[in-house]
């Protein structure tokens, strides 16, 4: 059985026909399932974990909707017993495109042909993320995977957790590519430029593979998870020890494997 959750935004205008479409070819692929529209009644964890009540049969859920409200959806979500489908409908779907899904109704050849990858989730403090984080030029120390401790007091630095890689490599070090597959995270840290009287240097980054590590910051900065802002001094990142299961496209998956 599936499950469609659509985006509250979707009852606008603009994207009937979309869903019109959408829906036409969830029919006729033989993919068709119950349709909630989201509110702010209900949430997203509270619908999924009604219909396994209720019913044994459900086993993919659904999002329609573009990367804001699938990243917010699968941080109350992620630990839920069921595989994920991403229908990319809206203003705003460059993550979806990092994972090789197209827009709309051609995204339903995709649910039906059911590539399932398990996808790596990051907690951060008690907020999932799917995507990335982004610390802010500060001093910190950390501990990695309880064995490897780095103080950097005196050092300002700035920090960068890529779960998937972004859509502009040329953020990322020379010969790094993340991948959301792989089990394990790596952070990069970038220390402060050096400057000189004639120009200014930045030192190369250093990246450290880990599956936990905890931060702590020399004051509370505005730490950026996907599209997010935390104020946070304090922080634990770690990789769930369950995946999430994610249908994706076969393009999307061999790109990032």
């Amino acid at each position: 059985m599936y499950l469609y959750l659509y985006d509250a935004s979707l009852k606008a205008r603009q994207y009937e026909r979309v869903v019109s479409n959408l829906e036409t070819q969830m029919t006729d692929l033989g993919i068709a399932g119950k349709i909630v529209r989201l509110s702010s009644l209900l949430s997203p964890k509270q619908i999924i974990t009604e219909e396994l009540r209720r019913t044994k049969e459900l086993k993919t859920v659904v999002i329609v909707g573009d990367d804001t409200v699938f990243t917010k959806i699968i941080q109350q979500v992620a630990d839920l017993p069921v595989t994920f489908g991403w229908v990319p409908v809206g203003p705003k779907t460059d993550l979806a495109e990092r994972f090789g899904l197209p827009y709309g109704a051609a995204c339903a050849h995709v649910l039906s042909r059911r590539r399932v990858m398990n996808l790596d989730v990051v907690a951060c403090n008690q907020f999932y993320f799917l995507d990335f984080c982004h610390i802010p030029l500060t001093a910190l120390s950390m501990c990695i995977d309880n064995t490897i401790s780095i103080t950097g007091a005196a050092e300002k630095m700035e920090c960068f957790i890529w779960n998937v890689p972004p859509s502009n490599r040329g953020q990322l070090p020379p010969g790094y590519t993340p991948s959301p597959f792989d089990r394990q995270l790596e952070i990069v840290l970038q220390p402060v430029a050096r400057k000189t009287i004639f120009s200014s240097k930045m030192a190369p980054p250093s990246i450290f593979p880990f599956k936990e590590i905890r931060l702590k910051l020399e004051k509370p900065v505005a730490v950026e998870i996907d599209g997010n802002i935390l104020k946070e001094r304090q922080m634990t990142i770690k990789l769930l020890d369950v995946p999430l299961k994610l249908i994706v496209s076969r393009q999307g998956a061999s790109a990032s494997d």
